[in-house]
């Protein structure tokens, strides 16, 4: 897991200053969390539409932010989605959960 996150490394690359960068992550953390609610809503629902959507969402978000490895785990279960790849979702599902509940505590 990602255990640490470069705040100012990610303004300098972004060109905003650090306390945008800040709120940004902030507003990011949000919204990872109303996208894994609607993943996980999906993955009880059978919703393979949905969880694309909310995998596509939280790709966006997390690139927007350098955020690279939340980016790749939401973008490999976008792609296997979209595919209809045989895949056990609900473990990946997981996987990205603790992922972001970890950014969350930095």
């Amino acid at each position: 897991m990602q255990s640490y996150i470069d705040l100012q490394k990610i303004a300098d690359e972004l060109d905003f200053d650090l306390e945008d960068v800040g709120m940004l992550f902030e507003a990011f953390l949000e919204s990872a969390y109303e996208m894994l609610a609607l993943m996980q809503k999906a993955l009880e629902e059978g919703d393979m539409e949905s969880l694309y959507r909310a995998a596509h969402a939280l790709k966006g978000s997390a690139a927007n932010l350098k955020l690279e490895v939340v980016e790749n785990m939401a973008k490999e279960i976008e792609l296997d989605v979209r595919a209809n790849k045989k895949s056990d979702y609900s473990i990946r599902y997981v996987h990205l959960k603790s992922q972001i509940e970890a950014l969350g505590t930095l």
